[in-house]
């Protein structure tokens, strides 16, 4: 009988709070609409790319990746991530972490880089591999991304040949052409004229 006469009370008390303070009131809605409503997380990463563009023998590849905000790439847990080589087939597999409740998302965004080798001249695939776990503690692995590319030698050396700017004729015509000119500049040539 007391908690019958209770409940109506503390109804009529938040009622009438409800209705004095207007403030309290879109405070309440506000935090309802924010609760039955939330916002989806924001988990992204792009495709990865690989730098320089075009490697050569002698210069070190890197994968990049942009992404962040409910994804983290790599934990470092494993570093340097693990790469293997099958033939032309390399792989780097990434183990980190994947969000999809917004209280999670708790990591920046930018492009993440990591090394990959060098290697010798040739056409290669990289395959961009990356695992975390779930919810459940089951490790989810999928790729991210597979670059071919093409690692070129290293550019030869330019052979510098002596090439003669004149033939023989041209020679002997450059030679009569400044014997000519030279002579109208000769001293003796001016008292002649005179």
């Amino acid at each position: 009988m007391v908690a019958c006469r209770v409940a109506p009370v503390l109804a009529i008390t938040v009622a009438s709070l409800l209705r004095l303070i207007p403030l309290v009131r879109i405070a309440v809605l506000l935090a309802l609409s924010v609760g039955l409503f939330p916002t989806p997380a924001r988990a992204f990463l792009d495709p990865p790319y690989i730098t320089p563009a075009n490697p050569t023998v002698d210069a070190p590849i890197s994968v990049n990746v942009y992404g962040g905000e409910c994804d983290l790439l790599d934990y470092g847990i494993v570093w340097p991530p693990p790469v293997t080589q099958e033939g032309s087939k390399i792989t780097i597999l990434f183990t980190g972490s994947h969000h999809t409740d917004p209280e999670w998302c708790i990591f920046g965004v930018g492009t993440a880089t990591y090394p990959v080798g060098t290697y010798p001249a040739g056409t290669y695939v990289l395959h961009v591999e990356r695992r975390y776990a779930s919810v459940t503690g089951v490790w989810i692995q999928e790729t991210l991304g597979i670059i071919p590319f093409t690692v070129t030698g290293p550019m030869p050396a330019p052979q510098t040949e002596a090439a003669p700017a004149l033939g023989i004729v041209g020679f002997y015509v450059l030679l009569i052409g400044l014997m000519v000119v030279s002579t109208r500049h000769l001293p003796w040539k001016r008292s002649q004229r005179r």
